[in-house]
């Protein structure tokens, strides 16, 4: 009896080591992929730190700004939302979402991509409930502020390229590098209007090029202000 007992402990233990190095596995693939284009499966030639910074912006901020909130504590929301502001019910939705709506492979005629992998799903997942990216273990739902409508014609005109200037460095040279090898194309003689561009950053009626969209910049992280100036900027460009 006692030796049966040992053995099915010690069968316990194995499973559980299993699991644990499984899960450690998960998490340095995760962490892995959330900047490699080629590890994250990515056709958009985006990744997920392209618009997300993986550590705490307030205590070490980089020299970017990105569309999306970081993701330090995300692992533990108490809610969480997709680009549009829908709900999500849960950490491996949202990463799903997220997945399909900018990385995984176009379908034609959309701009939702294909099914993301469930695998990606569940390290992008471990990652995020790590404890390097989750110390606390909860935290509460960002509320990002969305806008219904550009400013005016008239406002669109009165940025200030030179202020722009910093403004596209910090939060747009991420994605649109000049030279056309970031996963967003070179801006140098775009052609497009002022209010094309404020469309865009803000993310309203979007279309995008080849099935893949701008994520858009809300109010909390590209101020109106800052967004006349950075369209002035690259109206010019």
């Amino acid at each position: 009896m006692k030796h049966g007992l040992s053995a099915a402990l010690i069968s316990l233990v194995i499973v559980l080591a299993g699991f644990v190095l499984a899960q450690d596995a998960d998490v340095v693939a995760g962490k892995r992929q959330f900047r490699s284009r080629e590890d994250s499966g990515s056709a958009t030639g985006m990744t997920c730190w392209h618009c997300h910074a993986d550590f705490n912006e307030k205590k070490t901020p980089d020299q970017y700004v990105r569309p999306g909130h970081p993701m330090f504590n995300v692992g533990f929301r108490a809610k969480y939302q997709a680009w549009d502001g829908s709900g999500l019910s849960s950490l491996e939705m949202a990463v799903k979402t997220c997945l399909e709506r900018w990385m995984t492979e176009r379908r034609a005629g959309s701009l939702t991509g294909e099914e993301a992998p469930r695998h990606r799903i569940r390290q992008f997942a471990a990652y995020l409930r790590s404890e390097e990216l989750s110390p606390e273990r909860k935290s509460k739902a960002a509320e990002p502020m969305r806008a219904e409508a550009l400013p005016s014609d008239r406002m669109l005109t009165l940025g200030d390229p030179a202020l722009g200037s910093t403004v596209f460095r910090r939060s747009c040279v991420i994605c649109h590098i000049n030279d056309g090898s970031g996963p967003a194309p070179s801006l140098i003689k775009n052609g497009y209007s002022r209010y094309q561009i404020g469309k865009k950053i803000r993310g309203i009626k979007n279309t995008g090029l080849r099935g893949i969209a701008m994520p858009p910049f809300t109010k909390g992280r590209l101020s109106d202000r800052e967004m006349l100036n950075v369209i002035a900027y690259v109206y010019q460009m």
